[in-house]
Parts: C-alpha cells; sequence; structure tokens
C-alpha cells in the first residue's frame, strides 16, 4: 500500500532541494578563453599571465642556481651559489596593455655548505681571495603591448625592431612554455681604465635565455589571471666585477631555477629571513626603492678598485 506522505516528509524533501538546484550553476564548466598563439595581442596576453599578471597585482619569483667560470683551454669551474627573490608588480594600463616591474634582491651561497657568504672566497682559476657583493636590481619596468616589448624609465637596452610582439611559444598537451633568447651588447657600467681588474673591456656582453612554464589549461581559464609558473635561466656573461678577472679569456655561465610565488610564506626554507637581513629595503612598501641601481652601481659605491694582479 502507497504510504501517504506527511507534512514532515514533504518539509525535509523539499529542505534539500535548493541543495541539488543550486550545485548546477556551480558545477557547469566555465567557458575557455579562445587565445590565438598566432594573433600578437593574445601571445604577449599568456606570456604576461605567465609572467606575472594580467590584472594589477603583486606576484613573487623565487630562483636559485650556480655560477661557473668558463676560461678557454682550461676545466669549467663552479664559483658560487647564487638565489634571487623578485618582487614582480603589474600594473594594467588598459586592455591589452601593461607595465610590468621588477625589484630583484640577490644574494650568494658558498658551495658545498649553503651558508651565506660573508667576507671572501677563493676565485678557482686565479686562486685570488675574492669578496663577493650581494645587490639589487630595478626598479625595472617593461612595457608589453601587442607591439616588441620597451624598457620604461631606464636605459633601453633593447633592440628596436618594429616587430609585433613574437617570444617564441610552445605547447604539448596541458603543458605550456615560452622560451626567450636575449643577446646584449652594450656600454659597461664601469670604466674600464679606472676599473681595470673589475671589467674585462669597453662593452658588457650578455647573453640569456629564460623559460617560463605554466598549465594551458590555466591560461585558458578565464578566472586565472597569474597562472602558476615555473621558470628556468641560463645566461652567458662578462665577468662579474667582484670576482676580479680583468681581461682574462672567458665569461660566467649562470644556470638557476624556481618559480612564482603568490604570497612569501610559500617562500622556501630561510629564503625571507636572509633577505630581510641582507637587503631590508626590499621589504619596503609600496614601492623597494624609486631610482635605478644594479649591481655595478653598487660596487662602484661599496668598493675601490682592485690592485692590478
Amino acid at each position: 500500500m502507497m504510504k501517504t506522505p506527511t507534512r514532515r516528509s514533504l518539509l525535509k524533501a523539499s529542505a534539500g532541494a535548493p541543495l541539488v538546484l543550486a550545485a548546477g550553476p556551480a558545477l557547469a564548466k566555465k567557458k575557455e578563453l579562445v587565445l590565438d598563439l598566432n594573433n600578437p595581442r593574445d601571445l604577449m596576453f599568456a606570456y604576461v599571465k605567465l609572467r606575472a599578471s594580467t590584472v594589477t597585482q603583486d606576484v613573487y619569483y623565487w630562483f636559485t642556481g650556480t655560477l661557473d667560470l668558463a676560461v678557454p683551454g682550461q676545466k669549467i669551474q663552479p664559483i658560487i651559489q647564487t638565489e634571487t627573490l623578485i618582487l614582480r608588480r603589474t600594473q594594467k594600463l588598459e586592455d591589452y596593455k601593461y607595465h610590468v616591474t621588477d625589484w630583484e634582491a640577490t644574494f650568494y651561497r658558498e658551495l658545498g655548505t649553503n651558508k651565506i657568504v660573508d667576507g671572501e672566497i677563493d676565485n678557482p682559476i686565479t686562486g685570488r681571495k675574492v669578496r663577493p657583493l650581494h645587490y639589487r636590481e630595478g626598479p625595472v619596468t617593461f612595457l608589453f603591448t601587442e607591439n616588441e616589448p620597451r624598457l620604461v624609465g631606464v636605459r633601453d637596452i633593447l633592440p628596436k625592431e618594429g616587430k609585433p610582439f613574437n617570444y617564441p611559444a610552445k605547447r604539448a598537451g596541458d603543458d605550456f612554455w615560452f622560451t626567450k633568447d636575449s643577446y646584449i651588447n652594450s656600454p659597461h657600467w664601469l670604466k674600464q681604465d679606472e676599473w681595470p681588474m673589475e671589467t674585462s673591456g669597453e662593452k658588457l656582453n650578455v647573453q640569456t635565455s629564460s623559460s617560463l612554464k605554466a598549465k594551458w589549461s590555466d591560461v585558458v581559464n578565464p578566472d586565472i589571471t597569474a597562472a602558476p609558473t615555473d621558470f628556468a635561466y641560463a645566461a652567458t656573461s662578462d665577468w662579474l666585477p667582484w670576482m676580479l678577472m680583468g681581461q682574462t679569456p672567458g665569461y660566467v655561465l649562470w644556470h638557476s631555477s624556481g618559480k612564482k610565488l603568490f604570497d612569501l610564506n610559500e617562500a622556501p626554507g630561510d629564503l625571507v629571513e636572509t633577505v630581510r637581513k641582507i637587503h631590508p629595503v626590499w621589504f619596503t612598501r609600496p614601492d623597494p626603492w624609486t631610482g635605478f641601481t644594479n649591481m655595478y652601481f653598487q660596487y662602484k659605491d661599496q668598493r675601490k678598485p682592485a690592485p692590478k694582479a
């Protein structure tokens, strides 16, 4: 015999109904962004989502690695570990137009011990005692539009080719990445006749290769403005001034890796405490500092030219 529903059973059933109805729209998949990577505007938008954010927002980048010394005819020798924390700020100027500004804090650790460098280390090529310089760099601001990026407010050393944005992008399944190569040959920040042991020439030569890797599903997700991103960096440069290599032929080989951080609580180990100790100004807000500085400016302010070897 069919049981007649009571008022209590009807109320109980109706109480559960809104939960089911409310869950429907929430479970519906949002429409993905349609991005054409052959379109410079869409390509730039995807790049900014990996590099920083497509809205006005602060993120951080952390990476660590090793510096090697390469002299022709000699064994390549590691000299030091390097670690960097960057505050990276996006200012959205308008749709598809952004300023992205970096404030960088870098410090060194001893090879094999992970101890913060505090004093002199051995240069394995020359055998000379050298004193590394923890340094800051920035602010460096890039303007990102559908055209090639430009540096804003500092010496613009980027080549001006008048091209649309064309950083190389690759996709394999849900893996998506950019790998960007840069080649710089510009006047050295230190004059060679004043700093003969700290410079290798009148020009500063640097080649960099940086890779940003994220999930394509994050890039096309309209709810994600800053995609979680892994970072890898390799470079070849002239000697750093504290290495005191003078005109010895050869180059510094850089190799580092790390990731984007959305909160400093995500930072590994003693990173934040170390930066706070070595570069306390980096924590100043809204801007850590305003006037542009870099390793060479700080070296000139804090050191005197070394005697020739």
